[in-house]
């Protein structure tokens, strides 16, 4: 009689399916993003009342046109180079005519930043800090400058997951 053999249930997965799973788990490494913690809450609260604020208090920066204090310049030159336009206040308030367009940021737009770039950003972003707002220019503002540390703060967070994973 002859015997059909059937592949035995305690072997193990074929060296192909091994590599698809190492390659999968770089993958999740590679894209480890943080779902809970502070990194994250932060960035999520920021994110959240940046894309809500109106147009009409995107708009409102135009106010800094004239003598803007140096920490909101530092904020709108960061903005700036953000979008890929010269850091300018200049260039921010141009950015600020289309309100859809100013809002159109996220974490993956930092890192298609050069190390340099970043490192630029960090340094002019780290401790800044502005008035509480008091009106619509500033509530605008603040919320640039929010996202832009809480922005940086989870890309960190996310390369320093990657390298330790």
């Amino acid at each position: 009689m002859a015997s059909s053999a059937a592949p035995s249930a305690t072997a193990g997965p074929s060296p192909k399916m091994d590599k698809k799973a190492a390659a999968q788990a770089f993958t999740d490494r590679l894209n480890a993003t943080p779902a809970s913690g502070s990194e994250a809450d932060r960035f999520r609260e920021a994110d959240d009342r940046l894309k809500s604020l109106p147009a009409a208090t995107v708009q409102a920066l135009s106010r800094f046109g004239e003598a803007p204090t140096p920490e909101v310049v530092t904020c709108m030159e960061c903005w700036a180079m953000l979008h890929g336009e010269d850091p300018t206040v200049l260039s921010c308030l141009k950015l600020a005519e289309d309100p859809s367009e100013f809002k159109l940021v996220g974490v993956s737009l930092l890192n298609s930043f050069r190390e340099e770039e970043l490192s630029v950003l960090e340094e002019k972003t780290s401790g800044l800090q502005l008035p509480k707002p008091t009106d619509e220019a500033e509530q605008a503002a603040a919320a640039m400058l929010e996202w832009l540390q809480a922005g940086l703060a989870m890309r960190r967070w996310a390369e320093s997951a990657r390298q330790s994973a």
